[in-house]
């Protein structure tokens, strides 16, 4: 990596209701006998199973990496970040988990919860969804 972390932390998409959820969806396309359906339900499944949230700070910044939709950890440098704090997210604030789009901000989000947010200076915000959010911040704070 060429650069050590203070901070590393992966989550992953493990809430039950998802995956009745997919369960259902796949149940009722067997039913109903819809082919592709049940295709489509097994990749979605497939995505959620691999998808995996990796966090770290480092002494040059935050990387963000939502595998497997980013091939590459996305760096927020720490000259970007002009002031960074502790939220809690809902759904209704970002709407929903995976990566979400406003027109201020970026979220990265797992489950509903902690987070971290990164205000930037003539850029989107970052959010990020995190197990561990006080020692996100406690690392955030120590390399800045």
């Amino acid at each position: 990596m060429g650069t050590s972390e203070t901070f590393e932390e992966t989550q992953r998409f493990g809430q039950p209701w998802i995956w009745l959820l997919i369960g259902a969806i796949g149940t009722v396309s067997v039913i109903a006998s819809a082919g592709v359906g049940l295709v489509i339900v097994a990749a979605v499944a497939v995505l959620f199973y691999f998808a995996r949230l990796t966090t770290e700070v480092r002494e040059n910044g935050v990387y963000v990496r939502f595998a497997p939709l980013h091939r590459s950890f996305r760096h927020i440098p720490f000259d970007e970040i002009e002031q960074y704090k502790l939220t809690n997210f809902g759904f209704l604030t970002y709407g929903g988990i995976g990566i979400r789009w406003t027109p201020s901000t970026i979220t990265y989000m797992t489950t509903r919860g902690n987070s971290v947010k990164l205000h930037r200076e003539n850029q989107k915000s970052v959010v990020i969804g995190s197990e561990r959010a006080d020692e996100l911040v406690t690392a955030i704070t120590e390399e800045m």
